[in-house]
């Protein structure tokens, strides 16, 4: 309510010097402006006041009416001053509404579980960002992606997923999309789903996965899973670059890995296979192992691989 007394007041321009300054400071302040000057290109009707005066007291007189009418003059300056504020705050809500985004982020080490506003499950993977508008959701249902997230689909009108690096378009199904770096990986588990990577369209089953990576496609096998294992702790890694797999278990235990300068893995050494990330020390010596390297904690959240 004061705010609301200090636009009045603002708008009414019987603001002190002081006031005026402490007005103009707010962060909404740009945004009043805004709309103020838009509404003031809007003109209302002129009303002749004393017009509709005689002929009200002509009526009255017609029909000889002892009684006097009363007459109420309105100031119309403040009648302006009302309605202005009347259409500053409209024109805020639907300001608001039509540009506020809401984003939900699974910090490192995290993962973050949400519903869509129609019900659709989401699941973050570590070091991800989803964001997306609940203003008018069922005509445009959308959400703009970076990093990995598990999507189940409530049924419904199509469902598209935006990232960086390509598009998934959805009716009611479950499929996983990751946008890391340089590689687009993208899998259904239910229903079908429709891939767009640059001038690529490519259509899913269950089961059936597409990788893009540096503008190549990488051939990936089928998956009877029911959904991407990173969500029970499990990574299953295919022709991935280890450089690539080292930022997973980065994500997955919020650490730091630094690579050794005696350490460099050639073009050829693509990493196959799962990898259990339910102990950091345990994900190590798997990776460790198919690379000859050794891990060594310097500190904490650090950890440096050499050769052995």
């Amino acid at each position: 309510m004061k705010d609301d007394n200090k636009l009045a007041k603002w708008l009414a321009g019987e603001m002190d010097e002081k006031e005026l300054r402490e007005f103009e400071s707010l962060p909404e302040f740009e945004t009043y402006k805004k709309i103020a000057d838009y509404s003031a290109q809007l003109e209302a009707p002129e009303t002749d006041t004393d017009a509709i005066y005689n002929n009200i007291t002509a009526n009255r007189n017609n029909k000889a009416k002892a009684a006097e009418p009363k007459v109420i003059r309105l100031h119309r300056p403040w009648l302006v001053r009302i309605a202005a504020v009347l259409i500053i705050a409209l024109c805020f809500t639907f300001f608001y509404n039509t540009n506020h985004t809401t984003t939900e982020i699974a910090a490192a080490g995290e993962k973050t579980e949400f519903l869509l506003p129609d019900n659709s499950k989401v699941v973050l993977n570590s070091d991800s960002e989803a964001e997306y508008k609940s203003w008018n959701w069922n005509k445009k249902r959308s959400v703009e992606l970076k990093g990995e997230a598990f999507f189940k689909v409530a049924k419904g009108k199509t469902f598209d997923v935006n990232t960086p690096l390509g598009t998934v378009t959805v009716v009611g199904t479950q499929f996983n999309v990751k946008a890391r770096d340089n590689r687009f990986d993208v899998t259904c588990f239910e229903g079908k789903v429709k891939v767009t990577y640059k001038t690529e369209e490519v259509f899913l089953t269950p089961g059936e996965s597409v990788t893009f990576e540096e503008g190549e496609e990488i051939e990936i096998p089928e998956t009877k899973a029911a959904q991407p294992g990173w969500i029970n702790n499990e990574i299953t890694f295919t022709a991935e670059k280890p450089e690539n797999v080292i930022k997973e278990i980065e994500r997955h235990f919020a650490v730091s890995i630094q690579l050794d300068k005696n350490v460099s893995f050639s073009a050829k050494s693509k990493f196959e296979g799962t990898l259990p990330m339910n102990d950091l020390e345990t994900t190590l010596s798997f990776f460790t192992e198919k690379y000859h390297l050794k891990a060594e904690k310097t500190g904490k959240g650090t950890v440096i691989l050499s050769a052995e």
